[in-house]
């Protein structure tokens, strides 16, 4: 018998609507949540959430997603700096309201692309604010929106690790489209991937339940299955159906 939708875990997904026009990866992510099990919940964070504590405290899991860049005053860039893109203090905000929440409670986080960023700052770290400026390589990490059906390059899963346990570990083919990335990695944060050319491509911080990758599952898991494995892992720590199809308990739900 199939699980009802209202029995399977509550997965809050951030966003901007102002960037909509420009960037459409939050669709996919509905669309892979429901895939790997779960139920979608939109956050819109374009404008200052006053209630995202509470919001976020009625969940089972929180991914935040991709965007625009970080504001670079956050890990003592520049602001002015003319390769910038989509910078939105409000939704540096929010997100950050909203991982402090999911980490108080104890819920999973699935970071990505743009989100890892966001916690690697909010942790402590620092970001090269353009890849082809700041640390020039013969690896692209940035193709067109077009091109995310299909792997990019290469990364290497540290063998131990939460997303070794979701993805099968080893040699991935994921796709990619960031401009940035992690310079230094914040204190605490494990390293859980790596591109050939040495970049930070994913870490977590198992104490909090925390994962962060580069790359974009809610895209690729059609075609690829460690991105289907991932969202799925994802999920299923939320409090989905297990491997054996039995049901595992969500988080407790704040009460109205």
């Amino acid at each position: 018998m199939t699980t009802p939708p209202l029995d399977r875990p509550l997965i809050g997904i951030t966003y901007s609507s102002a960037e909509l026009a420009e960037f459409l990866l939050w669709r996919s992510m509905f669309r892979g949540v429901v895939a790997a099990g779960g139920v979608p919940l939109a956050i819109d964070c374009r404008d200052p959430q006053p209630h995202i504590a509470d919001l976020v405290a009625r969940l089972d899991g929180l991914v935040i997603s991709g965007g625009g860049d970080v504001d670079a005053r956050r890990y003592g860039g520049d602001p002015a700096d003319p390769l910038l893109r989509g910078v939105n203090p409000h939704r540096d905000d929010a997100e950050i309201a909203a991982l402090d929440t999911a980490v108080a409670r104890g819920l999973p986080v699935l970071a990505i692309c743009r989100g890892a960023q966001l916690v690697n700052v909010a942790r402590g770290g620092t970001l090269h604010v353009d890849l082809g400026r700041d640390l020039p390589s013969e690896l692209r990490h940035r193709e067109s929106e077009e091109a995310l059906g299909e792997p990019l390059h290469d990364v290497e899963v540290v063998a131990g690790t939460t997303l070794a346990a979701w993805t099968g570990g080893g040699t991935i083919g994921v796709n990619s489209q960031h401009h940035q990335g992690i310079r230094t990695l914040a204190d605490g944060l494990v390293p859980s991937a790596y591109a050939p050319d040495g970049l930070v491509e994913a870490f977590e911080h198992p104490p909090t339940r925390l994962t962060a990758i580069q790359w974009h599952p809610e895209v690729l898991w059609p075609s690829q299955a460690h991105a289907l494995d991932l969202l799925r892992g994802f999920v299923g720590a939320c409090g989905g159906v297990g491997a054996d199809g039995t049901r595992v308990a969500s988080a407790e739900r704040t009460g109205t």
